[in-house]
């Protein structure tokens, strides 16, 4: 797959929209404190020549007619050049090897001096974005593109080792056939280029070459993308600075890139020039003579590209005379034959590609390339000699200087008697034409969502909508509504998928996951909490999504059975939720997904995944039926398995579930957290594979960057967790809610690093993009706390109560602050004792409610209360951890008790020195670890305290 944009490239393509007088106040925002990353940015826009868009200067007179880069030189630190291996209008090729991050050899090429940098590169950044979609065995990938260090731009793609489609074909003289069915997979490259909305602009023989492939010829279309940001206005300096980069073009360019703006250009451009090249692979020439376009002068090759009808092919072929020989011997047919072989629907195919009018040539390559399939199959082609009707109306157009008055009567005259007959005739062949493609696009629509190609699938409805949004085509429209439906639950439940963890995980994360499921079934039309089971399930096994319907089902069952306790709040309810009959119960989505989907052995899984069976389910992971399961089933039996305790056996599954599905994204994504967050965490380089796996597969999915950056900064490595968190939000523009996501992840990691101000920034715009997520102003008051501005964080967490007043985060941490902020005389330990007792009331079990609780009570002289909580929190959290262990050690001091005292005071210390890491990742647990130990060391009479102490003993509210 095409990389994603590094940060600095990300940037600096953003930086090209800014005036020049503001880029620095820009990148002071988008850098911050990054000095490394500006100086890249900077080192890119000089390269560009910085200035006006519309107002570039020319090239260096030192650096015209420079040879360019020779072999041994190193571009962008990552592609050393090896050797020159092409020469174009355009730049110099080079075989050049990528080191970084990734090594392979690549094909380079270095635009020669003179082009328009900065438009070139701002097009290239632009362009990747739609590159990185295409992924199609025919197409040459574009892998990177920039500038080097002398300003020049240049394009890192596919190293193609093959020659053009029509030296092979004559070398290996190839028949009709064999031609006809290379140039069919040449056409399903371009069609899958014009899904992703990308157009080729210069397709030609030397831009489509073939290689082989274990003996098999295989087609690969070069330079996609390059031509499009290429793409400049057509004029005197474009075409005639060098004759060479005239000569290829015009000979396969279509009459609109021939208008005087160049600009009225879509996908049917690139159908005209795989006309022509049809016409080349059939014929050995092109359509207009090569040598006649280079003695015209400029108005007159626009006006014979325009205007002028090349010949049919078999009437091409005719008038080559002795040339006719070797054409016709390259494909193994006499020159009779062959003509009689082109004569009638090749020649028909053939210009309706090269129809002047775009309107009347094939809707899409893929219809060029079902038209030369039946041909093939000896069925009958869609394309048609146009009518004599259509080829008067062209005769008259072209010639109408040249007629006389007479002959125009004459001619008003016979369209007048015969008009009404040839508009009827006309109109009713376009509509059936019409009609009949119609019914075509809406059939591979329907073919590709059933072939599970979302992407390709939606591109071919946005490309339909258009030909049905008016009032005659109402069946066409509910077929076009039902695929679009089918479609947009897909997504929806893909987004629910891969929505990554909030920090209130697990309750509201559940409760949300419960809630978009619920909604996007609701909104397909099967409403699984209100409408019957066995109905619902009908609707399900109805479906043309079905698969998708049933492991989405098995999934939210999942997420009701495994956070039952984040979604109900007492035992009474959760005695309903487990009933079959609550229509939001675990057990209604069971019944309704074994009745839509009765397998035997995947019913015995969801009946074993409910109950918690270790036995059953590890029996059900030895059956041979669990080697053809689908990848959501196996990912349903790896989480049974885990939640059992089988923790091995789970861990073995999902392996084996990667290994036999290695580009699912979801398998990737749980493999991933299984290492780094369940099984080993040391294991967290190998869990950063995994989702680097995930993301080749979906490289735009804002929400695999935020995992990736999650997982790199639990690595350690932060400046990279950065990138990715910039990618993520790169690829979030449409998702408010996700970019208010990762500028919250930014805001943790900002905080790591004690950049205060910047994760301030951070978290205010994750609040303003999503005001309702209460728990943010938590993070937001880790901030302020980290700068020492107590009320402000009081006041955030107050803010956070008021929007979650059922949530347990906020008043932990108010309680928290509330008892131990340094300005002591701003405590309320009356507030956070109520705010403690609330929690321990509402989650007897939490650790956090007994942990604060214990502190302020200590803090208020309850000594006996503390301990006691204290304890409690000991309990429930396995043990306790340094902080506890310091308000025991005063506790027992107060109680007169030395011994214990220096025991829990010991115990935290020694943890503090054996975790220096997680002190450096949390500066603002760090500080106030440290504070404590200087208190309880003054307090204890120890004196490796590492600061002076700042209380002794309880203090009393004042």
């Amino acid at each position: 797959m095409t990389e994603p944009l590094l940060p600095e490239e990300s940037i600096f393509a953003r930086a090209l929209e800014v005036p020049a007088g503001e880029r620095a106040a820009f990148l002071d925002r988008e850098c911050g404190a990054d000095s490394l990353l500006r100086a890249e940015v900077e080192s890119l826009l000089r390269a560009d020549r910085t200035g006006d868009l519309l107002d570039l200067p020319d090239a260096p007179a030192a650096t015209r007619g420079d040879p360019g880069p020779a072999p041994g030189t190193v571009i962008a630190g990552r592609y050393k050049l090896l050797e020159e291996i092409g020469e174009g209008g355009f730049g110099v090729v080079y075989l050049a090897e990528q080191t970084r991050p990734v090594c392979r050899k690549v094909a380079l090429k270095v635009l020669k001096p003179g082009m328009d940098t900065r438009q070139v590169v701002a097009r290239f950044l632009a362009e990747r974005q739609a590159l990185a979609l295409m992924d199609h065995p025919h197409i040459a990938q574009v892998f990177d593109g920039g500038t080097t260090r002398e300003g020049r731009p240049y394009f890192v793609m596919e190293l193609v080792r093959g020659i053009p489609i029509t030296d092979y074909c004559d070398q290996n003289r190839l028949a009709l056939p064999a031609r006809l069915e290379l140039f069919a997979r040449v056409c399903q490259a371009v069609q899958h280029a014009h899904q992703k909305g990308v157009i080729h602009r210069d397709l030609k023989p030397s831009n489509v070459m073939v290689t082989l492939h274990d003996g098999a010829a295989v087609p690969k279309v070069i330079d996609f993308g390059v031509a499009k940001a290429l793409g400049r206005r057509l004029t005197d300096r474009t075409l005639f600075t060098g004759l060479a980069q005239m000569v290829g073009t015009p000979l396969y360019m279509s009459p609109e890139q021939a208008e005087p703006t160049g600009l009225d250009v879509d996908t049917r451009s690139d159908i005209y020039s795989l006309g022509v090249l049809l016409y080349e692979l059939l014929t050995g020439t092109t359509p207009f003579d090569g040598d006649r376009l280079r003695t015209v002068g400029y108005d007159e090759l626009r006006r014979i590209i325009r205007e002028e009808e090349p010949a049919r092919p078999s009437s091409r072929v005719s008038t080559l005379d002795l040339a006719a020989t070797t054409l016709s011997a390259n494909r193994r047919q006499d020159p009779r034959r062959l003509r009689r072989a082109l004569r009638g629907e090749l020649d028909w195919v053939v210009m309706k590609c090269l129809e002047k009018d775009r309107s009347r040539r094939y809707e899409t390559a893929d219809a060029l390339a079902k038209d030369v399939e039946r041909y093939l199959a000896d069925e009958p082609v869609q394309a048609c000699p146009p009518s004599a009707g259509y080829r008067l109306r062209k005769f008259a157009r072209r010639n109408k200087r040249a007629l006389s008055a007479v002959t125009v009567m004459a001619l008003a005259m016979l369209l007048a008697v015969g008009g009404i007959g040839w508009a009827v005739r006309d109109r009713a062949a376009r509509k059936a034409e019409e009609d009949r493609e119609v019914d075509r696009m809406l059939q591979d629509a329907a073919r590709l969502r059933d072939a599970r190609k979302w992407v390709e699938a939606r591109e071919a409805v946005k490309r339909i909508e258009w030909l049905v949004a008016d009032g005659r085509r109402e069946p066409e429209r509910q077929r076009l509504r039902a695929i679009a439906a089918d479609l947009e639950l897909v997504t929806a439940l893909e987004e629910i998928r891969l929505r990554p963890t909030t920090s209130d995980w697990p309750r509201g994360y559940a409760k949300v996951i419960d809630r978009d499921y619920a909604a996007a079934f609701r909104d397909y039309g099967i409403d699984v909490e209100t409408l019957d089971p066995a109905e619902a399930a009908r609707r399900i096994r109805d479906a043309a999504i079905r698969e998708d319907l049933i492991n989405a089902l098995d999934a939210w069952s999942w997420v009701r059975h495994r956070y039952v306790h984040a979604l109900v709040s007492s035992p009474e309810e959760m005695s309903a939720f487990k009933s079959k009959e609550h229509p939001r119960g675990e057990a209604r989505l069971t019944v309704v997904v074994t009745l839509a989907d009765p397998d035997d052995w995947r019913t015995q899984l969801r009946d074993s995944a409910a109950l918690g069976d270790r036995s059953a389910l590890e029996k059900l992971a030895n059956r041979p039926e669990a080697g053809v399961q689908g990848p959501s089933t196996l990912l349903l039996l790896v989480r049974a398995l885990k939640n059992a305790g089988a923790q091995d056996k789970a861990l073995e599954a999902l392996y084996g579930a990667q290994r036999r599905y290695p580009t699912d994204v979801t398998l990737n994504l749980d493999l991933a957290d299984h290492l780094s967050y369940v099984s080993r965490p040391s294991r967290c380089e190998e869990a950063i594979g995994f989702v680097r796996a995930a993301l080749s597969a979906l490289p735009q999915h804002p929400n695999l960057h935020i995992r990736l950056g999650d997982l790199l900064r639990i690595a350690g490595r932060p400046d990279q967790a950065a990138a990715a968190y910039q990618s993520a939000l790169q690829h979030a523009s449409a998702y408010p809610r996700v970019q208010a996501q990762t500028h919250q992840r930014l805001g943790v990691l900002l905080v790591a690093q004690g950049a205060w101000r910047d994760a301030e920034a951070a978290y205010r715009r994750a609040i303003s993009l999503d005001p309702g997520q209460a728990t943010w102003r938590v993070g937001l008051a880790n901030v302020y706390r980290g700068t020492r501005e107590w009320d402000k964080a009081v006041a955030a967490l107050e803010e956070e109560l008021r929007l979650g007043p059922d949530r347990g985060d906020g008043r932990y941490e108010l309680a928290w602050l509330l008892t131990n902020r340094p300005d002591v005389e701003h405590r309320d330990f009356d507030r956070a004792i109520e705010l403690a007792s609330w929690l321990t009331a509402k989650w007897p079990n939490s650790f956090d409610g007994w942990h604060a609780l214990g502190v302020a009570r200590l803090r208020a002289g309850d000594l006996s209360g503390a301990i006691t909580a204290l304890e409690k929190a000991n309990h429930l959290s396995g043990g306790g951890g340094p902080y506890e262990w310091f308000f025991q050690a005063m506790a027992h001091w107060h109680l007169n008790d030395p011994l214990k005292a220096r025991h829990w005071y010991d115990r935290a210390a020694r943890w503090m020195t054996d975790n220096p890491k997680w002190l450096v990742d949390n500066p603002v647990k760090k500080e106030e670890l440290q504070r404590f130990q200087a208190e309880a060391a003054t307090l204890l009479g120890v004196d490796d305290s590492p600061r002076p102490a700042t209380e002794a003993g309880p203090s009393k509210k004042p």
